[in-house]
C-alpha cells in the first residue's frame, strides 16, 4: 500500500499497517451493515406519479432527466412482474408472490387441499378440510400468514401464551408451535402499496380490516408503546401497549 506524505512527514511501515487493517474493518462492518439476511418484498406499487395522476411508469416520465425521476414503480419485482418478467411459485398482485395454505397444512393445488377454497379467518377447523383455507405463504419471505384478524391489546398479544389458542394448540396450517406476533417490518411485507382500505392483496387476504394492526416492537425510549400498521393506507405508528387493535399472527414457513 502506498500512501502519500506531506513533506518533512515519514510513513512507518507500521503506520501503514494498521490503516490497512483499519480500513479493511470499516470495510467489512459497513458490507455487514449493508447485508440482506432475508428476502423482502417490492411495494405493489407499479405506477408512477406524473405531476397529477397515476400512471404508466417509463423513461420518459421518470427517468433521470424527468420532472420526477427515479420513482418506485419503474425498479424492482412490481416493474417485472409488470412487464410480464417475473415466474412466480403462487400468484399475487404485482410482484407479490402467494400461495393459500389449508387448515391441514396442504399447499392449494394439491389433492388435500383443492377445489374451491374457502376462507377461514376463525380459530376453529372448518367442516371440509380439502377447502379449509386458513393461512397464507409469502414465497418471497417464507412465513406463514394466519387469515384470521383478532383483537386484544399488545400487552396480551406479545404474551407467548397467546399464539395457542386457534393457533399452536389447533394446529393452524400444520403448525402447532412458533405462531407469534410479527415485527413491524415483517407486516410491512403483505402492505400492498397499491391498493387502498384495505393495503393488501384482498384475494390472499380476505377479511383485512382497514385498521391498526400490532407489531412486537416496542417504541424507545418510552417502552410503553409499541409499533402498529395501518392498513388503511400503510403507514406504521405508535400507541400505548394497554390500547386494544388488531392482531395478526405469523410464523416462519419452516
Amino acid at each position: 500500500m502506498t500512501v502519500p506524505t506531506a513533506p518533512g512527514h515519514r510513513w512507518h511501515a507500521r503506520s501503514s499497517t494498521r490503516l490497512c487493517r483499519w480500513l479493511g474493518a470499516l470495510a467489512l462492518a459497513a458490507g455487514t451493515a449493508a447485508a440482506q439476511t432475508a428476502p423482502l418484498n417490492d411495494t405493489g406499487q407499479s405506477l408512477c406519479f406524473d405531476g397529477s395522476n397515476r400512471v404508466a411508469c417509463t423513461t420518459a416520465n421518470t427517468g433521470d432527466a424527468a420532472a420526477y425521476p427515479r420513482q418506485d414503480g419503474r425498479f424492482g419485482r412490481d416493474a417485472q412482474a409488470t412487464a410480464n418478467a417475473l415466474t412466480k411459485v403462487g400468484g399475487g398482485a404485482a410482484g407479490f408472490d402467494f400461495t393459500r395454505i389449508c387448515w391441514n397444512g396442504a399447499a392449494e393445488g394439491t389433492a388435500s387441499c383443492t377445489g374451491a377454497l374457502v376462507a377461514n379467518g376463525t380459530g376453529t377447523a372448518g367442516a371440509t378440510a380439502a377447502t379449509d383455507w386458513a393461512c397464507t405463504r409469502d414465497n418471497v419471505t417464507g412465513l406463514v400468514w394466519s387469515l384470521q384478524t383478532q383483537s386484544a391489546t399488545w400487552t396480551t398479544a406479545a404474551a407467548i401464551t397467546y399464539p395457542n389458542a386457534g393457533h399452536n394448540s389447533a394446529n393452524r396450517c400444520g403448525f402447532k408451535t412458533g405462531w407469534r406476533l410479527p415485527t413491524r417490518r415483517e407486516l410491512l411485507s403483505i402492505v400492498h402499496y397499491g391498493a387502498q382500505s384495505p393495503a393488501i392483496d384482498g384475494n390472499y387476504f380476505p377479511g383485512t380490516v382497514s385498521n391498526w394492526y400490532w407489531t412486537t416492537d416496542v417504541v424507545t425510549p418510552g417502552t410503553a408503546r409499541a409499533w402498529f400498521v395501518d392498513f388503511g393506507g400503510g403507514g406504521t405508528f405508535a400507541d400505548n401497549k394497554s390500547n386494544p387493535y388488531r392482531v395478526r399472527l405469523v410464523r416462519s414457513g419452516q
